[in-house]
């Protein structure tokens, strides 16, 4: 054995040489990648300004909470038929704002469905 044979078995190592060797390298560039996209996409979705259709349009119905029906009420953006059941179960309310009391029904999605109802009154298309 010469010189260069000895320098070359002290030098080597089990580990791949090439792409491979990079693996987890790449894993964690990737997994870096991936976790700022999901972060990016969290923050932009949050930072939109809520949908403005609040206002209705003619012919909609502003219903009485109190009164109205179960059809009548799945009228109102966001109100389906459970919701519906459960407002029926709830009544009497006070005011609008009581709605919030009900499983479902969070301060963001009253405020959308605000100009639909109301809690004195009859029933009436817009």
């Amino acid at each position: 054995m010469g010189m260069q044979d000895r320098d070359y078995t002290r030098h080597r190592t089990d580990e791949p040489v090439g792409p491979a060797a990079n693996w987890r390298t790449n894993l964690l560039i990737v997994g870096a990648f991936v976790a700022f996209a999901g972060a990016a996409i969290w923050l932009f979705r949050d930072s939109r300004p809520a949908r403005r259709d609040s206002t209705p349009a003619e012919g909609s119905l502003v219903v009485n909470v109190n009164s109205a029906t179960k059809p009548q009420l799945e009228t109102v953006p966001g109100i389906g038929p459970t919701l519906a059941s459960l407002i029926i179960a709830g009544r009497p309310y006070q005011s609008v704002d009581d709605l919030v009391r009900i499983a479902g029904i969070g301060e963001r999605s009253l405020e959308r469905m605000r100009a639909f109802m109301k809690t004195d009154g009859e029933t009436q298309p817009r």
